[in-house]
C-alpha cells in the first residue's frame, strides 16, 4: 500500500480528482506530467526540447507519506517518520473497544456509498469534542427525537463514558448485556431475519474476542484524536466515519463515510441506511441539531466581549476515578461528565505549546 501527496511536482495542482477507482497512472490536468501509480514520474511533455534533455525525473515523483500503518484493513498514514506506532497511538485500552465494530461484522465492513462531503461554519474542535464524550447534550439538543417517540429513553442507550492517552475519547459505553438487549428488542420488532442476524453475529463475538468484549456487544461513539470521529452503536447501526477538515478557524468541511456488514441481509442493510440517513447523515436529525449548535458556537465566540471569556468545562471535576466497571479498560467516567472533553483539551494544549523538532 502507498500513500502519496496529492500534488504534481510542477507546479502542485492535484493529480487525481476522484475518491476511489483504479488506474495504471496519474495526470496532470495543468502541464501534462505523468505519473505511475507508485507515484514516478514517468512522462513530461516535450522534455528532450523544453528541458534540453536535463530534467531528472528521478527527483520529481509524487511526495510518498514514510509512514502508512493498517489496522484491520483501515489505513493511516502519517508525515512523521519518528511517530510511535499506530498501535501505540490508539492504545490497547481503546482498540478493545473499537474492535468490537472490526470483528462483529460476519462479512467485513463495506462501504454504502459515497463519501458525503459538507461544510458547516464551525471550529473543528467543537465537533470532536462533541464526538469524544459529550453525551450530555443529546438530552436537550436531541430533545425532539425522543418526545416523538423517535428514540427510546436516552439512558438506555449507555452508562459510560471513557478517556484514554492521546486525547481520544468516547461515549454511551453500556454496561454488558445492555446493547445486546436492545439489539434483540429491535430485532423482534423487524422479524425473523433480524433476529437470526443477531445472534449469528453475537456468537461470531464471543468466537473472536473476550468474553466480555461480547457481552459488552454494542459502541456508541468516540474521537480519535485529532478529528477522526464515529458511531456506532448495535448491530442495525451503521459504523459511520466523521474527519473534520478544517478550512480555516470557523470552518469544517466534513466528509462522512458509511460503512456497514457486507453478508447482513438485504432487509437489515436498506433499515441501517434508512436510519442513518434519518439521523446522522448532513440532513438527518441528529446531524443538523450538532451542525446549528457547532456554527453559532462559533459564531458567539467572535464577539470582543465572549473572548474575554473561558467556556465551561467543569462537569465531574474532582470527581475523575470514581467509576468502575469490572474489566472496561480505559478511564471511566459516569454518562455525563465533561471528563473527555478536558482529557482533549489537555492534549491539544499538550501539542500546541511543545515545540517541534526543528528539521
Amino acid at each position: 500500500i502507498r500513500v502519496m501527496l496529492n500534488s504534481c511536482a510542477h507546479r502542485g495542482m492535484a493529480v487525481c480528482s476522484t475518491d476511489a477507482g483504479s488506474s495504471k497512472f496519474f495526470r496532470c490536468p495543468y502541464h501534462g506530467w505523468t505519473y505511475s501509480n507508485n507515484g514516478d514520474l514517468i512522462g513530461v511533455p516535450r522534455a528532450d526540447t523544453v528541458y534540453h534533455g536535463e530534467l531528472d525525473k528521478s527527483r520529481l515523483g509524487l511526495k510518498a507519506v514514510p509512514r502508512v500503518e493498517n489496522y484491520k484493513g483501515f489505513i493511516f498514514a502519517n508525515w512523521d517518520e519518528d511517530a510511535i506506532p499506530l498501535v501505540d497511538y490508539l492504545g490497547a485500552d481503546q482498540l478493545w473497544y473499537l474492535d468490537l465494530a472490526f470483528e462483529a461484522p460476519l462479512g467485513g465492513l463495506e462501504v454504502i456509498g459515497p463519501t458525503m462531503k459538507f461544510r458547516i461554519k464551525a471550529n473543528w474542535k467543537l465537533a470532536a469534542e462533541n464526538f469524544a464524550g459529550d453525551d450530555y447534550h443529546v438530552l436537550y439538543t436531541h430533545g425532539s427525537a425522543f418526545q416523538i417517540g423517535f428514540l427510546p429513553d436516552y439512558d438506555t442507550l449507555g452508562d459510560y463514558i471513557a478517556h484514554f492517552d492521546h486525547g481520544h475519547g468516547m461515549g454511551d459505553i453500556g454496561k454488558p448485556g445492555r446493547a445486546y438487549q436492545n439489539d434483540v428488542g429491535m430485532a423482534q420488532f423487524l422479524g425473523p431475519e433480524a433476529i437470526e442476524y443477531v445472534n449469528a453475529v453475537h456468537e461470531r463475538l464471543k468466537a473472536r474476542v473476550s468474553p466480555l468484549q461480547a457481552e459488552m456487544h454494542g459502541l456508541g461513539q468516540g474521537n480519535i484524536f485529532p478529528n477522526l470521529s464515529w458511531i456506532k452503536f448495535g448491530v442495525f447501526h451503521i459504523f459511520g466515519l466523521f474527519q473534520w477538515h478544517p478550512r480555516g478557524p470557523g470552518e469544517i468541511e466534513v466528509w462522512q463515510t458509511a460503512l456497514f456488514d457486507r453478508d447482513a441481509p438485504q432487509s437489515v442493510k436498506d433499515f441501517a441506511r434508512t436510519q442513518m440517513s434519518q439521523e446522522n447523515a448532513a440532513a438527518g436529525i441528529f446531524g443538523q441539531d450538532d451542525g446549528e449548535n457547532f456554527e453559532q458556537i462559533t459564531e458567539s465566540a467572535r464577539g470582543v466581549v465572549s473572548q474575554t471569556r473561558d467556556f465551561n468545562y467543569a462537569m465531574g471535576l474532582g470527581h475523575e476515578g470514581e467509576i468502575h466497571e469490572e474489566g472496561y479498560p480505559g478511564h471511566l467516567g459516569p454518562h455525563y461528565s465533561e471528563q473527555n472533553h478536558r482529557n482533549f483539551y489537555r492534549y491539544w494544549l499538550e501539542l500546541m505549546t511543545t515545540p517541534g523538532e526543528q528539521k
